[in-house]
């Protein structure tokens, strides 16, 4: 062979590696952040995660792992995907466990109903997918949930209308090579959540009604959602991680219901415990909502995650890890969580919500409160006793020549720092309704 072949030979290596370069940079910078911006903690963590949560968003509003952290030494992860119907949760599942081998497997049961196997619209399925690089099991999952089951899965042919294929699973880059326009900042340095795939939504929904069936009326339908369920369980039994099933709490129509009450049949088949938050009285949803019929808020999560912590304790052998050298650097990251809490009080200039923040355990509110109409309603009177269930936490100071009509200190019970000074003026209406306070005016 002479030189020049040699040389062409060697130049279009070179030109082909940094095709190849260019392109997995263009792709990293491309697509959208929000599925690195959820798992980078996990995929960066070398130690092993001795729970994770899975489920749709019920998952993502209802579990706080740093709260976890904080009060139980639990190290854990919130897998919950948006409206991730059972198949894409255990592709999730099989997915993770590529990386790390827990000793508790969280699920929950929602959408157990459903038949499909992609979640509407598809982009929810590229933020639980596509930070995993491209792996046999990756591939299996793709393959697995783009089958071509029309009848079941109606979603499917409205996603190919889009664009969308198992194509745009396996190289992004064929949906995300058009952003160039919409890159921001963002795109260029990531920002990694706080929360360990958790998110908080700082927000108050007025719960639709709830009509309570009888536990006997139940799912009784085969449907997918039973059949990868029941996947989820023997495939988490075959590698010795136990498993524990939930129904979180949410304001649940009759189907719902039924789901949660078929569950009861599905634990004991398998022998593993369940949790039906359903038929229990820990969130009020007058306060814990953040929309009306569906998810929870910040108040209702930290119910629903200390009584996991306190759970998950007596029933499973799940080490505490806070004076392990292996794992310190989640106390770092507790500081960046409190810090990312904090912030959000701060930030927030309406009193409902502010008043549901302060439903933590952690701070230590003074609230002192000059306008009686305040207490007139029972919308403020409900997030007020939510801060300390059984405890008056606001002193009454009737002043007519108050300059506003509700102040609050919030101190941080671990360190007694302030964290914000505030006060509210309002006005009233005289139906006083639960919208009838309105905040005119914030001062910090």
């Amino acid at each position: 062979m002479n030189k020049n072949a040699i040389k062409t030979i060697i130049s279009c290596i070179i030109t082909i590696c940094l095709l190849i370069i260019s392109l997995k940079y263009l792709t990293d910078l491309f697509e959208r952040k929000q599925s690195n911006t959820k798992y980078e903690p996990f995929f960066s963590q070398e130690e092993e995660f001795d729970v994770l949560f899975m489920g749709t968003s019920h998952v993502i509003n209802a579990i706080f792992p740093m709260e976890l952290w904080k009060d139980y030494g639990i190290v854990s992860y919130n897998f919950g995907g948006h409206a991730n119907p059972l198949p894409t949760t255990y592709w999730v599942m099989k997915n993770a466990l590529d990386y790390t081998t827990p000793k508790l497997m969280v699920i929950d049961c929602y959408h157990l109903s459903y038949n499909q196997k992609l979640p509407s619209p598809l982009s929810y399925l590229h933020i639980s997918l596509d930070s995993f690089p491209l792996s046999s099991t990756k591939l299996c999952a793709v393959s697995d949930l783009f089958t071509d089951d029309r009848e079941k899965n109606d979603e499917k042919d409205i996603n190919k209308e889009k664009g969308e294929s198992s194509l745009t699973l396996l190289w992004d880059y064929s949906i995300y090579h058009s952003r160039w326009d919409e890159l921001t900042e963002s795109d260029f340095e990531l920002s990694p959540t706080v929360e360990k795939g958790a998110e908080s939504r700082d927000s108050i929904g007025i719960p639709n009604e709830v009509l309570s069936i009888s536990s006997d009326v139940k799912l009784t339908d085969e449907t997918t959602g039973v059949k990868y369920l029941c996947k989820m369980i023997e495939d988490c039994q075959q590698h010795n991680i136990e498993v524990l099933l939930i129904y979180l709490p949410f304001p649940a129509s009759e189907v719902p219901q039924m789901e949660a009450n078929r569950v009861y049949d599905i634990a004991e088949e398998y022998d593993v415990h369940y949790i039906n938050f359903l038929d229990m009285d820990i969130i009020d949803y007058n306060t814990d909502c953040y929309d009306s019929n569906s998810h929870l808020n910040p108040s209702g999560a930290r119910k629903i995650t200390d009584y996991l912590g306190q759970y998950i304790t007596r029933n499973y052998d799940i080490p505490d890890r806070r004076m392990e050298v292996a794992y310190q650097d989640w106390h770092d990251a507790y500081k960046k969580y409190n810090a990312f809490k904090q912030n959000n009080i701060r930030n927030t200039e309406a009193l409902d919500i502010y008043l549901m923040l302060l439903a933590d355990k952690n701070y230590d509110s003074t609230i002192e409160i000059y306008n009686p109409a305040i207490l007139q309603n029972v919308y403020y009177v409900q997030l007020l006793n939510n801060i300390r269930p059984g405890e008056e936490c606001y002193t009454v100071l009737f002043k007519e020549d108050a300059d506003c009509d509700i102040r609050i200190t919030v101190t941080d019970n671990n360190t007694n720092e302030t964290i914000d000074e505030v006060s509210f003026s309002i006005q009233t209406q005289a139906d006083m309704d639960p919208n009838s306070i309105v905040v005119t005016e914030v001062n910090r």
